[in-house]
């Protein structure tokens, strides 16, 4: 007997890799200055302002901001403090619009072809539009529930987001399993009582106070989970 009914997962560092577009962000913001030397120290400082202030505008925030408008402001931050004449605007548009163009990972399309035959699998992603839309046609996604389309973010603090996936599959939370690299996914799965597990593709810690049902390294490690084991030993 199945464990789940539904398998729902992140897009950004689950399913594609970002770091594959860092230099290529960096060139286009930088120009002619680029080098990896500014990229590695203004990376370091966006990577500072998204954990320490990313959760406190969605959570203080009075109306949804999307990622762009999000990034704008900490792009003129790092301008301002940095004396930099640069465009933040131009840069978060840039951010968001390369992730679109994100490389999937070597186990992404075994995933789909093996889990994709017995699940409906739905995308719940932090994210913009221009940021997903490009990558669709790698996946056949029965559901995708994107922040920017629904207004919240996966940490909101009314469970927006993942409320929308229960209300569209309409089975108990706990039949529903959903696959993330962030604290946000587990948290905000957790706080509806839909099963987590956590995907850790590059050694991170997950700094949260709640756990995840279970813990993996790569897509293969879902298999055994979902009872088809023997399905990958014949591929």
């Amino acid at each position: 007997m199945r464990n789940f009914d539904v398998i729902c997962i992140d897009m950004f560092q689950t399913l594609v890799n970002i770091y594959t577009r860092r230099n290529i962000i960096w060139q286009r913001i930088l120009g002619e200055e680029y080098s990896t030397e500014l990229q590695e120290r203004y990376g370091q400082q966006l990577d500072k302002q998204i954990f320490e202030r990313f959760h406190i505008h969605v959570d203080e925030a009075k109306e949804f901001l999307n990622l762009k408008s999000i990034f704008e402001i900490y792009f003129s931050q790092i301008f301002k403090e940095n004396d930099l004449n640069y465009d933040a605007n131009k840069a978060a548009e840039i951010f968001t619009s390369e992730h679109g163009l994100a490389v999937t990972y070597e186990d992404t399309e075994l995933f789909f072809k093996l889990v994709g035959k017995d699940y409906p699998i739905c995308l719940v992603s932090d994210a913009d539009n221009n940021m997903i839309m490009p990558l669709l046609d790698k996946f056949k996604f029965d559901k995708i529930f994107i922040s920017e389309q629904i207004g919240a973010y996966k940490k909101d603090p009314e469970n927006k987001m993942f409320k929308k996936v229960l209300e569209y599959y309409k089975v108990e939370p706990k039949r529903i399993l959903h696959i993330g690299d962030a604290s946000s996914d587990i948290i905000g799965a957790n706080n509806v009582g839909i099963t987590t597990c956590w995907i850790n593709r590059h050694d991170y810690q997950l700094k949260c106070d709640t756990e995840p049902k279970y813990k993996i390294k790569s897509l293969v490690e879902v298999f055994p989970i979902l009872g088809i084991e023997e399905e990958i030993a014949a591929v």
